[in-house]
């Protein structure tokens, strides 16, 4: 608020400060307070990280609370400028379009804008978006945005997200779906699916699941990142 107010009204709360301020995933400010404006600012008081553009239009801005933020459409192009780690960014944009899916096409929309105006991020938003399917549900969390990343990486077919299959008289999802396969891929992160109940649903949902002849791989934090070689051979074998 204290950087805020000394930037002036041109100014908003911008880029990683703007993200967390937005609870997007993959986002850490840390100690980080960044803020862009179109004013003359100089002087920048020690602690502060003052980013300077022509182009910070009201569509680009919003109110958060008593602050001034810019939006997520524009906070997601800035991220693509000072996160050098895509996969960070793409958790990002997918945690905005659990939010709303059709920021997806405003996405595309302002890209056209913005990348003209020697946008640095634009273009990283843009190799993202260009790789994903836009009639995708959203993943449900970073784990699941990092998996698919992965499962890219290896150049597999890709699967289906958050498919419904009908079973034992009610309707479940299953997080990557292999459809003609009849093989799903779910990552299973411990903290929410911990628990007695949450325990015996996911027997009871796995059991179901296996008699009308689905094949489940189930992969934790662990897996993907001290053991993916595992991932692999065991998808590799399902799919074959």
């Amino acid at each position: 608020m204290a950087g805020w107010l000394w930037a002036g009204p041109e100014a908003a709360v911008s880029h990683r400060s703007a993200a967390a301020l937005w609870k997007l995933d993959g986002i850490d400010a840390g100690n980080i307070v960044e803020l862009t404006t179109t004013g003359p600012r100089n002087n920048v008081p020690k602690g502060l990280t003052l980013h300077r553009t022509r182009l910070l239009t009201p569509s680009d801005t919003g109110w958060l609370g008593a602050l001034k933020v810019t939006g997520l459409v524009r906070t997601l192009v800035d991220l693509g400028a000072v996160v050098q780690d895509t996969a960070l960014v793409e958790a990002a944009m997918e945690s905005v379009l659990r939010r709303d899916q059709q920021l997806f096409d405003r996405m595309k929309e302002r890209l056209e804008t913005l990348g003209g105006h020697g946008r640095r991020g634009a273009g990283v938003l843009r190799e993202i978006l260009a790789l994903r399917d836009p009639d995708a549900a959203p993943t449900e969390g970073m784990f699941e945005t990092l998996m698919e990343r992965r499962l890219r990486a290896w150049g597999l077919e890709m699967p289906v997200r958050q498919y419904e299959v009908s079973v034992g008289g009610r309707v479940v999802r299953i997080d990557f779906a292999w459809v003609r396969k009849r093989v799903g891929l779910e990552p299973r992160g411990f903290w929410c699916h911990s628990g007695r109940e949450k325990f015996q649903s996911d027997i009871d949902r796995a059991n179901d699941l296996a008699l009308t002849g689905w094949t489940i791989i189930s992969v934790t934090w662990h897996d993907l990142v001290r053991r993916p070689e595992k991932i692999l051979s065991r998808l590799g074998d399902a799919l074959a």
